[in-house]
């Protein structure tokens, strides 16, 4: 099988591993600094990702579902750092040919969030951020892979019960590459379902 990398010369493919591992670092920190007390935010998604990209959703379809875990300390008043991890893959079949495909979409990366509360039960999130968008796709014999860099938009409003919330959550997060001079985007508009904790 022949493996073809997306314009990135000399690129080394980012580890959502080593991303995370350095995330952990600046919890504890913000721990031992007596910023994070208490103030941790987890939070597990599952929903659908309405890929952006028209050739892709000719092979694919219109959604990707893709779970997310996001994990967040607050730094001051409502304010929070996060990390968050979304991955999706999925089988489909290429229009012309009508030989099977496979498609992997990832994002991981992290911005400040506003997190407030609203009365006894209400929260809010709004998050901005950056995202390592890395796609794999393999067709006839070929694989195609790479990452490029994009933003990231999500908001959520949330019933909280104690240490425990759950709601609904929509984020925008989208990049764009070429390959062999056809531009595609990577990701697109998101919906989700979630449930979290804060400790």
């Amino acid at each position: 099988m022949r493996e073809r990398e997306g314009n990135n010369p000399g690129n080394k493919k980012a580890r959502p591993a080593g991303i995370l591992l350095l995330f952990f670092f600046l919890l504890s920190w913000l721990s031992i600094s007596g910023q994070a007390a208490e103030k941790v935010m987890l939070t597990i998604s599952g929903g659908y990702i309405f890929l952006a990209d028209a050739n892709y959703k000719d092979v694919y379809g219109e959604t990707l579902f893709v779970p997310e875990v996001k994990l967040g300390a607050r730094i001051i008043d409502q304010v929070y750092v996060y990390g968050f991890f979304i991955t999706g893959s999925k089988d489909g079949i290429s229009p012309d040919l009508e030989l099977p495909t496979h498609s992997r979409q990832q994002f991981y990366g992290g911005g400040v969030g506003y997190f407030p509360s609203f009365g006894r039960h209400l929260k809010l999130f709004i998050g901005l951020g950056v995202a390592n968008a890395a796609y794999k796709e393999e067709a006839m014999e070929i694989t195609v892979s790479g990452n490029k860099i994009g933003l990231n938009f999500e908001a959520g409003i949330y019933y909280r019960e104690k240490f425990l919330f759950s709601g609904i959550e929509a984020g925008y997060c989208q990049a764009k590459d070429t390959y062999e001079g056809v531009n595609f985007k990577i990701g697109g508009a998101r919906l989700s379902l979630a449930v979290g904790f804060i400790f």
